[in-house]
């Protein structure tokens, strides 16, 4: 469930993209799916590296993930507009909306870690 929040908000984020830079039209459904295979394999190695441990993860979730979600957004917004006029100018604010936008979508299982009593459902 989670991994589909994840697809659905990254896809409607390629809309904003699309507006924001203008002369590169990324396909939706491609974005959304790149972004978020891009934040599993990454989340997958970060795991498995013990760079992001289950304390680290819930205790200092917010610190913990930004410097993978910089290279996640830069990398997927390079991919997709990176041939654009404005894209150098413009990639850090970009960037830092795609991280917040990220965070924003992982509040549905945030909630549903918490309702569930600590079982991750996701």
């Amino acid at each position: 469930m989670f991994a589909a929040i994840k697809f659905v908000g990254y896809t409607a984020s390629a809309f904003f993209f699309n507006r924001r830079f203008e002369d590169e039209r990324a396909n939706v459904f491609l974005f959304g799916i790149t972004r978020t295979l891009l934040g599993m394999l990454l989340g997958a190695v970060a795991g498995l590296l013990g760079l992001i441990t289950w304390e680290l993860a819930f205790g200092v979730f917010l610190f913990g993930l930004i410097p993978f979600r910089i290279f996640e957004w830069y990398v997927t917004l390079r991919l997709f507009y990176g041939k654009s006029a404005t894209f150098n100018e413009s990639v850090q604010s970009m960037t830092l909306l795609g991280i917040v936008w990220s965070f924003v979508l992982d509040v549905p299982a945030i909630i549903g870690f918490i309702a569930t009593g600590g079982f991750w459902i996701c």
